[in-house]
């Protein structure tokens, strides 16, 4: 139960720190960090996002994004199949934001991620 009521507060007081600093709306940090993975266009970054999403069937949308970036956001769990849970620490560490507002920025961007050329 102590766990319990101890991860919500963590989880809440996450979600009030996002809001005051803004973590939600600014993905400049996180696109720098972000540009520094992927790297250029044979990267170890993106060449790992690649075969993640190869094993996890989403190379088409991969595919597309690169034809066409989309103006949706890519879902949470599209964002954890692509980025092992290590990068999105880093991300996060690099960042200052939490992880869920990580994961949440990971998610504006991804469907522009593949154009970026490092």
């Amino acid at each position: 139960m102590a766990t319990t009521t101890t991860k919500k507060i963590g989880t809440v007081a996450n979600q009030v720190a996002d809001t005051l600093t803004g973590a939600r709306t600014d993905t400049s940090g996180l696109m720098s960090a972000v540009i520094a993975y992927m790297g250029d266009a044979n990267g170890p970054g993106r060449r790992e996002v690649h075969e993640r999403a190869r094993h996890a069937g989403l190379e088409a949308r991969l595919s597309q994004w690169e034809k066409e970036p989309g103006n949706e956001p890519a879902g949470e769990d599209t964002v954890r199949t692509l980025f092992p849970d290590s990068v999105i620490t880093r991300f996060s560490e690099e960042t200052g934001h939490s992880r869920n507002a990580t994961v949440k920025g990971l998610a504006d961007l991804l469907p522009h991620l593949s154009r970026l050329d490092g």
